[in-house]
Parts: C-alpha cells; structure tokens; sequence
C-alpha cells in the first residue's frame, strides 16, 4: 500500500481542541466563489468571431440535412472550447508554439512514448511510482482536475493525491499525498471509492464518496484530509449520505456542477444533486433526486414516457454533462441514455433544479449512420447504443448574440455504437438541439477501430473535445482513437473530388494499449492548455503504468485541413521503429482496420530506410558526444523496421526486401569502419605528423557524393557529419580508399618532403582496415541476417547468393558487388604487390628507408583477407549479371566471370609469393579454383625444388624443401579424393601444355582412373592417351579407337600411316582374352582399313609426281609450280577456281600433308590425263580409284548427298577427258581405228577396271546424261556437308567452274552422241574384262598345273632321299615304314612328306 511522505510546506493543522462544526469560516473566504463564478461568465473574447473551423466535410452556404461519410454541408464554423473545461479557449499562434512545447516537454523529464507530424503520447514525469508498478494487484480509480493541475487515484483504503502539472508557484510540491479514507469498500468486489478534487486556496478540497453504501466525506483542503492524525481526520471532515440509493444501487459517476455542487449518476439511472455548502456558504452535504412534474416537450418528442419510465428515474445512463447557463449561478445539465434519450435541465447551486425538455435522439442517429452507408436501413435488429457524448459550444458570432435574445442551440457531439456478434462500427455524430428539436447535421464514422466491446465486463468509452475543438478523443478501455473534427474547406478540387467521390477521409488513428499486461483506462479527462501549448490534449490515467498525455499539434500556418486528412504508412512505420521497442505500455503493431497498399508499404519501408541511414528522419538525433551509440542506434531501428514489416504486414516483393538489406549492411559496415577510424585516431600520438587515411579520404570525395558541412552552424568535423548524413553512401568510401592513398602518395612526391616507406605502408593498412571492415562487415551481416530479411539461409553463402538462388534477374546493382567496388578493391592489391616489390631488399629503394618486415607481413596477412573480398565482390558482380534477362547483360556477366578467372590465379599466386602460401591455398579451395590451386602448388613444388637442387649442392639443410615439396604433394593427392574430375583436369593439364608427356603418364600409377578419365575426354591428348590405356588399363579397345582419333590431329602422310597401323594391331589385340565378348574391331578395323586405302592412294599419287619433283628445287613452292606446270595446265584452264583448288591441294601434297578424301580425289580428277604416262597402272585405274576414293569417304561420313554429288562430278570429268566429237566421226576409219581410239579413252579403261575389280556391282555406272548439272549452282553445292560454312560468294565461283565441265559434257552428248554409245562402250569394256578374266585364269591354271607338278616331282625326290644301304631299309615297311621313319626322324607334312628336323 502506498506510504505517507510528509506533507507539502503550504500545509497548515488545526487545533484539534478547537470546536468542530460543519463548515469553516476560512475555507469560505478563501474558495471566492463570487470570483470564479465571475471568471465562469461570458468575456469580451466570447464575442470575438471566432476562427472559422471546418468539421470534417466540405462547407456550403445553405443549411443542409447530414451528408454521406462525415462531410456535413453546414454554414456554422465551430468555436474552440472543451466539454468539460471551464477556462477559455487559446488562439493558435502557428508552428513557433509547437515548437515551444517539444522543448517544454524534454525541460519537463516526461518520456516519449510516439509522436508523429500530428500527435504525440508521452508519459508525464510527474507520475507517482506507486502507480506505475506493472502487474501490481492493486487497482485503482483515477480522476483529474485540469483546472487545479491535480489529479487523485483511490483504492479500497486510501487516496493517492498529486500535481501532475507544473504549479505556477515554484514552491509547489510535487509529492503525492496520501490520504487515509474514513470508509472502506465492504467487499474487495465493489466499486472503488470516487474522489473529486474541488477548487480552493490555497489548496483544494476533497469529496470522497462510496459508491455501494453512498458515503461521502468532505475536506476542504487537503491538509486536513492526509493528517495522520485519525481522529484530527476525522473532526476536520463534513459527512453524509446520497439519498435513493437503494439496495443493489451503486454510484457510478460524479459530474461536478459548479459552483457548489455535483451531479451523481447510481447505476439504476437515478440523478442525484449533491451540495457541499449551505445557502450561507457554511460546508455542508446535502443531496437531491431529480424530480420533475413533467417535461416542456415540443415537436415529435412531446411524449417521451416510454423513454423515460416516468419522472426521473432514467434507465441506462450513457453519460451526464453540466454546462454553464446565462446566469453566473446556474447550470444546465444534460442526461442521456443508452437509448438516446436525453433530458435537459437547469441547475441552481442552492440545489434548486427544473425540467426544460426531454427528447428521444435515437431515430435521428440511426438515420444518420445509414446515411453514412455503413449500417443498412433493414438492420434495426443490430445493437445500437450510445456510449458517451460531449458538449460543444455553440456556433454563433456576436452580432448574432446581441442582436437575439433567444439562446443559440446547444451542440452536442454522441459517441455510438452499432455491433453485430463479429464486428463493431463506431461513430461520432454532431447534433443541434433547439426547442426541444435536435437535428444530426454530420457523422463521423470511426473506420479505424471496429474492436467489439467487453460483453464480460461493464465496457465503458469516453469521447473528449478539448479546446480548440478540432480533435474528438475516443477512450476505450485499452485503446484512444483520435478522430478530427475538421471540415474539408470548400474549393473547386473538394467540389470535383465531392462530385468523384473520392474526398479524402478525415484524420483518424488509434492508440492501442499492449494487450494481457493489464493495462486499462481507469481515469481520463481533458488537458487544459498551458503556456506554449497551442494544440488540443488530454490527460489518460492508465492502471499499472501511470499518466499520459495525448496532445494532437495544431494545424500550423500554411496547412489545410486536407493536409491532416489519413495517415500514412510512413506514419505508422515510424511509430513502430522509432517507439516500438523503448517503451512497454503503446502497442504500435498497427490495426486490421488500418491498412495499406503493398506499393504504399514499399516506398515507405525504403524512405524509412533511407532516412535512418541519412539521419534526415525527425525522430534521430544529428548530434551527439558519440557517433557509435547514433550508429547502433540507427542500425536497431534498421532491425525494428525489417521485424515490424515482416511481422505485421504482408510479405514483401524480394527486390525490396533486398533493398533493405543492402542499407541494414551499409549501418553495419559503417559501425566497423568508425571502430577502424577510432583506432587509428587513439595511435596518431605515435607518428606525429602522418595524416590518418579516413580524415584524408572524406575531405577528397567531391560534393556530389556526400553532404558537406555547414560552418554557419559550427559543423566543423566532416568525418562526424559524414557517419551522420552519408552512410547511405557508404558505397563511395571503399573506392575512395584506394585513390585517396594514391593521392597522398603522389602528392608527397612531388612535395619536398616525400613520405617515408614506413608512413606509406601504415597509410596503405589504414586502406587495407576501411576496405575488409566495410566489406567483410557487409558480407558477414548479410549471411547472418538473410533470414531475418525474408529469404532461406541456404541461399546464401558466405553473403553471396547461392549459383541456384532465383529472383535474381530484376534485382539492381549489388553496393558491394558494383564494378566500382571491384576494380577498387583489385587496385589496392596490386598496390600493395608492386609497394612490396619496390620497397624489397633487392629493391633500388635506400638503404634504411625499406618499411619494417613485421608491417610487411601484417599487411601481407590483410592482403590475403583482401584476395578474398576480391572474389566474393567480382562473383556478386557477375552472378548477378548472368541473371539477368538482357542477353547483352549475361554475355557480359560470361565475359566478366572468363576474365576474373585468369585474374584470380594471378592474385593467388602472388599471395603465395608473399609468404602466404597456407592462405592462398585455402583461398583457392574455399572459392573452388582448381586451376588457381594447380598454378600455386605447381609454382611452389616448382620453385622449392630448385631450392632444394642448390641447397643439395651447396650441402646446407635440405629438410624445409624438401618438407615443402611433401607438403604441396600431399595437396596435390588429398584433391584427387576432394575435388574429383575437376582437380584432375586442372592438375593434368598444365604437364600437356608443358610438353610433360611422361611426367604425366607417370601419375597412371597412382591415380590411374583419374589420368583416365582425363585423357579420354581430352581429344588432344589421343596421339600419347593409347600408351596409359595399354600400359596402366590394358585395354587395347581404346587404344585403337584413341590412335584412331590422334591420326586426325596428324598433319603427315607417313606418322598417320603408322599411327592408324598400330591403332588396327591395337584392335586386332582385341581378339585376345576377355575383352572379345563385346568387341566392336569389324566396324573399326574396316573404318582403319579406308584410312589405310586414302592414304595408300596419295603415297601412290606422290610416288606418280616423283620423277617430276626431283627435277625440282628442294623448295615447297617450286616443287609446286612443277608439277602443276605439267599436270595442271589443259583441264583446269579457264576454270579459276579450281585451279586455285588443285594447286593448294597439290602444295599439301608436295609436303607430304595429309589430304582428306575429297581433296585428294579432286586431285586426282583434275590433272591433266594426256600429261600422265598412259601404260601406268595410275593412269589406267585413276578415276576408278577416285570414285573408290569416294565410296570410302561416304563410309567415313555416312552423308549419300555428299557422295552422290562427288560422284557424278568425277564420272563428268573422266568422260569429258576425251575428245568424244572427233571419236564419233568414224568416217575413214577402219573397226580396228574405231576400237583403238575407244580403248584408250579414260572412259572405256575406268570402266574395264571397274568390271575387273567388281566395283559395279553395288555401284553400276550412270548413263552420261544424269550426270548434268552436278554442281553447278549455289544450291545444288549446299547440299553437300562440304560446303555448309562456305560463303555464297565462293561457291558461286566453283559453280561457275563446273557449269564449264558440264557444258563439255553437253557437248560430248550431242555432238559426240556418247547416250548413243553408252551402251556399246559399257558392253565392249565388259568384254575386255571378262577376256582379260579368261586369260589370267589360264596362267593361272597352267601355273596351277606346273606347281603341282613339280610337287609331285619333289616329293617323288624326297622319298629317293630316304633309302639307305639300298631297298632293305624301307623294304616291305610300306607306308608302316615311313611312319616308324617319321617317329624315328622326323615330323610328317600334311601330305605325307617327312620334314627333317636341323
């Protein structure tokens, strides 16, 4: 329970032996009540016109009835003035006061808890602790006096009093008082006791009343009511009782009715007048029931009895509201029901009282909600129920107020209720009540809060208007919603968006307490304005938390009511990043009613960023004794606002999300770089007059990329006003760091005080710690908070998107991954590499000026941390390109991942030439680069056995080499197992490219399958890959299909003869063992056996030109013109192209170059044939072996167009090789001429040998007639494989050149009727060939016959050989003898002969 601190010095005790009586002669001359009532009455400023104030809707010149969704069409302009208040209303002054109260409420220590551009919420510092104990079981009622700046809270027991305002006397005390109240709640069920503070000097009375037994104790100052003297208490204090309160009754509201008494509601709806002073003044309590003989009704109300029940016993007090009357005197009082029911009555402060008139509201208000559209008209079944209503002054001017004597109407502003089961609709509703009549010009219907009421407990809801009336405060148990009572001022844009119904709706927002904490509304009232405040507020007492203060700012100069129309999303995300997480009483979640756009939730999140990483946000300090507690501070906001959105809001597109990440990482590497910059800052005693690099840098960034300071306002540190204002330009500092070290140095070169080595190695650290603490932090912090920004942690790795990570293709530019960034962070690496090679012993630097080795390793050691920012930024850059959907943007991503590729192995290497072997090795394995890994294991066994070979020599210690060489072996085998094919194709192929050919076989005995594999899918190594598949596989297969595929990399006639003829051993060896069971060596071995015939044909052609070349120079060139000086001059003449073609073919030949078989077979066609020896078997079989020639590269290729093209092509030019026109013209020549000249034509010896080989058996001879137009187009050309690639402009001319032949061939045609001869010709040279046949088949019989007998003769010869020492040896032995012979001598023939053995 609450302790009992002293009391304040302005207290003053009684005489407790002085006589005790019911008032105090004192206390009535000091409460004046003459004077306030005096002050109550109406003042020169009541005249004034007031400030014309639209109430939420558009303004006309005529009255109107309601009109739709709060915009009322109404003349009147509503003047300042509160419910409750008695003071009158301030002027708004504009922004400079509001600029005053911000200050006055820091002076004043009262917390913050939100604040937007249009109200705020703060905790007064004058709270008590005792109510600000969370979870504490006691509870407590609370009241406020605004006049007097106090404010009571009672329990069961006691009152806990104190100013929650600054006094005007400095001698305030500001101590809560404790008083001991005389009665005692019975049970811990009931009502809590309700206390009224009452206006007095120079300190205020006390009324406490029970509400169960309906008790009531007076003090007139509070001094006396917290003496600790019981029995003093008790002598000091007026007592009585409220009449009519029956049992079950219990009070529920005291209402102050000034200037003596008050108006108590009892939860039957009974209204009692309660007086605390006689007609003398003497203090006294007395109380009064409402009683009336009957109301003054008028128009439809004139018979409210079955509203009211009869006389004054009302049902379902919604709400009890005193007013002033025109008599200083008076009051009026208006009583309203649930129902809607109000009476109005006159009150006299002698306690006389009267009946002015009853009305029924309801109908009216439930036709002004479904004008609204928010109710509909068939839902009267819906509950409806009015919670609570304020009084508003009355709209008039003073023209009007002396010009009548009728009072102005009475304005009055219902707070309703319309609730289903599920849901809740609210609604603010102004109405004029005048004789008797009430009218509901303007709804406003509350579209941001809709949470049912309590139907468990007693719900309760307040709406308060303080001064000056522009705002209605709605209070709930456990929420406060602000509602403006602007109109939309009229215009010709309100006019048009009245006309498109798309007027903005009115101010609204909620103040929503955290939920399950026990935090209730148990006190509210308004805020009586002080000194510098110029906006409305009210003051909220707040079970288990204490007292706030809501205060909403005034619409300053310039501004309109459509300027305060809707909050925003930038408003509600401010509230919940800035305030969410520093105190436990406001939850700033946000409401369901409450919602926006995804587009409108996007640009806020991004501008809320952006200005925590700009400082340009109001609710961040831009100063401050420490720029680390500012950077933590904006980075947690950073987390509030990524956790609030995520939380409470739909889930956002990824380029956002990433977006938010990137400037969540700039804060974070921002954090790093002010630790890096601390650090160098506390060491600059050490080197005086060196320049720290980050001081250096910001002043070099030009103006566009960065804020500058501002002198006028003393900004006078740039490096703290960049961590302020440029974070979000981070990106700029990691450049930066580079040129401004290039800069400094440069500039001291050309000083006359050039920089030592040792001051620019430590500047080159400085640069080193800004870049790997800007980006390492980056990299680190996007890793450790992917999840929290929305995206799967497998995704990323070590900060960088993973190579399947999606949604990539619309993403920007990456700050960390930018081809600025890349280039920067490169640049300053190889800085650092010609820095170390310049400044090495060897180097041409002096002696003495070379830096220490220790800064040489520590920055080494940075480097190879540097190497690997490197990778990560160039990865990012080209990842994210590659994604990209421009094709022009993945080729360039293709291009920039091929360039870094080579750069990588460069900087690894040069890592491990720097001594950070163990570094670059790890590098190398961590981002998977095995050709980087290769080149460094390669180098270092490479250079540490050249080591090892003069250390050898010289006889010194060999073991740290040697050591080395184990080491990087080691690596070498433990990747075979790591890293597979990838380690083995990068490992192996640098000995190919070295020529290392048997270092290479070598690794078959130790890693045989993956030098295997290797080799067989490494076309170039087939002329050496047979060797490892004999030696170390065994398997012959594959080394003939591998000699098989070298000879095609084999330029030569004679090295390809031999390859393929050990690729056919090789398939021949097939046949052998196990490896028969799936052998493929028919279809090789004839595939080998074609190569073998092509180039049998061209060593034939070659051994054919031979006496030709020797009388030639030993000169390619002229060994060339020879023999085309004499086989390629008559057929190819006027046939360019062709020419052009037989002579390069015949320089290949020349040199003996491997031709391929369509080359080689133009060759052979295109030579001149009466330049050949006609008896050489060449000449003979020459287009015969072209045409095979032909059929074996059909085999090779499998293409028949290609084949059948060539075909004719050759048939062509054998026929036209001849002058068939002048053969047909057998005028004058014998049969034998005729035969004669037939017979040697190329055609007739083609086809003879032909029919002596067989070939026309699969391929018959085409008549001369189809063989036009082989050729001779551009289209006719393409379809051959041949000429797929060649140009139009080159086919054309071959077209050309053969469109020649074939016009030859026409010519032998038609003038030579060779169609005519075909036949006899064919038929002549199948006879030829079969005589030929006979006649080699007899020499052969007759040479059959001759060898058979002179077997016979030797055998005969043989048996003569036998007999020894005459007939007796073989005599009757027969053949038994020969075969005892046979045993005893020798081994028998297959026919019988004996063969000696030697």
């Amino acid at each position: 329970m609450f302790s009992n601190p002293s009391l304040p010095a302005s207290t003053t005790s009684r005489n407790p032996r002085r006589r005790q009586r019911t008032g105090s002669d004192d206390s009535v001359a000091t409460r004046q009540v003459p004077k306030r009532l005096k002050r109550s009455g109406l003042t020169a400023e009541t005249f004034k016109p007031p400030v014309s104030h639209s109430a939420n809707g558009h303004r006309h010149k005529t009255e109107a009835s309601p009109a739709v969704n709060g915009y009322v069409r109404d003349t009147g302009s509503q003047s300042p003035a509160g419910g409750e208040s008695a003071n009158l209303a301030i002027r708004n002054r504009g922004g400079r006061r509001s600029e005053r109260e911000r200050k006055s409420d820091r002076s004043s220590g009262n917390v913050e808890l939100t604040k937007n551009g249009t109200y705020a919420v703060s905790r007064l510092a004058t709270t008590p602790l005792q109510l600000q104990e969370q979870g504490n079981a006691t509870k407590w009622h609370g009241e406020f006096a605004p006049s007097l700046g106090y404010a009571i809270a009672t329990t069961r027991s006691q009152a806990l009093i104190w100013r929650y305002k600054p006094g005007l006397n400095a001698h305030d005390s500001s101590k809560p008082i404790i008083v001991q109240l005389l009665h005692v709640a019975d049970s811990a069920d009931d009502p809590l006791p309700l206390g009224v503070l009452i206006p007095s000097s120079p300190e205020p009375g006390l009324l406490i009343i029970m509400p169960t037994s309906g008790k009531a104790t007076y003090w007139e100052n509070l001094s006396s009511a917290a003496s600790v003297d019981r029995g003093r208490q008790q002598q000091q204090a007026v007592q009585g009782t409220v009449i009519a309160l029956a049992s079950g009754e219990h009070i529920t509201n005291i209402a102050e009715a000034e200037p003596q008494g008050f108006l108590i509601t009892i939860s039957s709806g009974k209204i009692v007048h309660l007086t605390i002073a006689d007609p003398q003044g003497k203090a006294k309590i007395s109380t009064q029931l409402l009683r009336s003989s009957g109301p003054e009704t008028g128009g439809i109300f004139s018979s409210l009895r079955n509203v009211f029940g009869g006389g004054s016993w009302l049902r379902d007090i919604a709400a009890v509201k005193v007013t002033k009357s025109g008599q200083n005197a008076r009051r009026q009082c208006v009583i309203g029901t649930t129902k809607g029911a109000l009476q109005v009555w006159d009150l006299h402060w002698n306690g006389v009282h009267s009946l002015n008139y009853e009305l029924d509201a309801k109908s009216r208000l439930l036709e002004s909600i479904r004008d609204t559209g928010t109710f509909p008209r068939d839902s009267d079944h819906q509950y409806f129920k009015v919670l609570d209503f304020a009084l508003l002054p009355p709209v008039v001017t003073g023209q009007e107020v002396t010009s009548s004597a009728s009072s102005p109407a009475t304005r009055i502003l219902f707070l309703t209720v319309t609730s289903s089961p599920s849901t809740a609709r609210y609604n603010l509703h102004v109405g004029n009540i005048t004789q008797g009549e009430i009218d509901i010009p303007i709804v406003h219907p509350i579209n941001c809060y809709r949470t049912p009421l309590d139907s468990r407990s007693s719900p309760t809801a307040h709406v308060l208007v303080p001064e000056p009336g522009q705002t209605a405060y709605v209070i709930f148990e456990t929420s406060v919603v602000l509602v403006s009572l602007e109109e939309i001022e009229e215009s010709p844009d309100s006019q048009l968006q009245t006309e498109a119904r798309r007027v903005p709706d009115p101010f609204q927002d909620v103040v929503d307490f955290h939920k399950g904490k026990g935090f209730t509304v148990v006190g509210c009232a308004v805020d009586v304005p002080g000194k510098g405040h110029d906006g409305s507020a009210c003051t909220i007492m707040v079970q288990g938390y204490g007292v706030i203060r809501v205060s909403v700012a005034p619409i300053e100069e310039g501004q309109t009511s459509a300027d305060r129309t809707a909050i925003t999303a930038v408003t509600k995300l401010e509230q919940a990043v800035f305030y969410g997480s520093q105190q436990s009483l406001l939850d700033l979640s946000g409401r369901s009613e409450i919602h926006f756009a995804t587009e409108e939730v996007r640009d806020a999140a991004l501008r809320i960023s952006r200005s925590i990483t700009s400082s340009s946000s109001d609710h961040l300090s831009t100063a401050g004794p420490s720029i680390g507690q500012n950077l933590q501070k904006r980075a947690i906001a950073l987390a509030d606002l990524i956790k609030h959105l995520r939380k409470h809001y739909p889930p956002l597109d990824h380029v956002t999300r990433w977006q938010l990440l990137w400037e969540a990482e700039k804060m974070a590497a921002a954090r790093a770089i002010w630790q890096v910059y601390s650090d160098h800052f506390s060491h600059r005693h050490e080197f005086e007059g060196e320049k720290i690099l980050l001081y250096e840098l910001i002043e070099c960034i030009s103006q566009e990329h960065k804020i500058e300071n501002r002198p006028a306002h003393h900004e006078t540190d740039h490096v703290r006003h960049w961590f302020i204002k440029d974070v979000w330009r981070l990106e700029f500092i990691v450049p930066w760091a580079y040129k401004a070290l290039d800069t400094l140095y440069r500039e001291s070169v050309e000083s006359d005080q050039p920089m030592t080595s040792a001051s620019h190695g430590r500047l080159i650290s400085q640069a080193y710690d800004l870049q790997l603490s800007s980006l390492e932090t980056a990299y680190s912090f996007r890793q450790s908070n992917a999840s929290l920004y929305g995206f799967d942690e497998d995704i990323m790795v070590e900060g960088l998107p993973a190579r399947d990570c999606k949604d990539l293709g619309d993403l920007p530019e990456s700050w960390t991954g930018s081809d600025w960034i890349c280039w920067a962070v490169g640049q300053l690496s190889e800085y650092f590499q010609k820095f170390a090679g310049d400044t090495a012993p060897n180097s041409s630097d002096e002696e003495g000026d070379a830096p220490p080795q220790d800064m040489l390793m520590t920055i080494a050691e940075k480097n190879a941390r540097l190497v690997d920012i490197i990778c990560k930024t160039h990865t990012e850059w080209w990842q994210l390109l590659q994604a990209r959907h421009d094709p022009a943007a993945r080729k360039q991503g293709k291009e920039i991942a091929r360039k870094f590729g080579e750069q990588r192995k460069s900087f690894l290497k040069a890592l491990a030439e720097m001594g950070q072997f163990s570094a670059a090795v790890e590098l190398g394995e961590k981002h998977r680069d095995m050709d980087a890994l290769a080149d460094v294991l390669e180098s270092e066994i490479l250079a540490s056995q050249d080591l090892l070979s003069d250390v050898v020599k010289s006889g010194g210690n060999s073991a740290i080499h040697r050591d080395k060489i184990a080491l990087c072996e080691s690596y070498v085998n433990e990747y075979f197992d790591k890293y597979g094919t990838a380690w083995a194709n990068a490992f192996f192929i640098r000995f190919v490219a070295s020529n290392r050919i048997s270092t290479l076989l070598a690794y078959g005995r130790k890693q045989r399958h993956h030098l295997t594999t290797f080799l067989r899918n490494h076309p170039e190594c087939t002329s050496f890959s047979w060797i490892n598949e004999v030696s170390s596989e065994g398997d012959y297969a594959s080394a003939a299909k591998c000699l098989g595929a070298a000879t095609e990399q084999v330029d030569t006639v004679w090295a390809k003869k031999i390859q393929i003829s050990i690729s056919k051993l090789a398939s021949l060896a097939v046949d052998s063992g196990k490896q028969k069971e799936d052998n493929q060596a028919e279809p090789f071995l004839r595939t080998v056996d074609g190569k073998l015939e092509v180039l049998s044909s061209q060593e034939q052609l070659y051994d054919y030109l031979l006496p030709s070349l020797r009388r030639a120079l030993n000169d390619a060139t002229a060994r060339t013109d020879v023999v085309m000086e004499q086989h390629g001059k008559r057929f190819v003449k006027g046939k360019p192209a062709l020419r052009k073609a037989l002579k390069l073919h015949v320089a290949r030949l020349v040199e003996e170059k491997v031709l391929n078989t369509e080359d080689l077979v133009d060759t052979i066609s295109l030579m001149d044939e009466d330049s050949l020896d006609p008896d050489s078997d060449f000449t003979i079989r020459r287009f015969l072996k072209a045409l095979q020639l032909v059929q074996l590269g059909a085999m090779d290729t499998g293409e028949m167009a290609r084949k059948d093209l060539q075909e004719r092509i050759v048939w062509r030019r054998c026929i036209i090789q001849d002058d068939w026109p002048k053969i047909n013209r057998t005028e004058s020549k014998d049969e034998a001429q005729v035969k004669k000249e037939t017979r040697v034509t190329a055609l007739f010896k083609t086809l003879t040998e032909g029919f002596k080989s067989g070939f026309w058996r699969d391929n018959p001879p085409p008549e001369p007639s189809t063989l036009l137009g082989a050729g001779t187009t551009v289209e006719s050309l393409r379809t051959s494989s041949r000429y797929k690639d060649a140009p139009d402009s080159a086919l054309s001319l071959i077209a050309r050149d053969l469109e020649t032949e074939d016009r030859a061939l026409q010519r032998c045609i038609e003038k030579g009727r060779l169609e005519e001869w075909w036949g006899g010709i064919v038929d002549a040279a199948r006879t030829s060939a079969r005589n030929e046949a006979d006649r080699v088949g007899e020499e052969e019989s007759r040479r059959g016959e001759a060898e058979e007998g002179f077997r016979e003769k030797m055998a005969r010869d043989d048996r003569a050989a036998w007999r020894v020492n005459g007939v007796d040896r073989v005599a009757g032995t027969g053949d038994a003898g020969l075969e005892d012979a046979g045993r005893d001598g020798g081994e028998m023939d297959e026919e019988g002969d004996v063969r000696m053995g030697m």
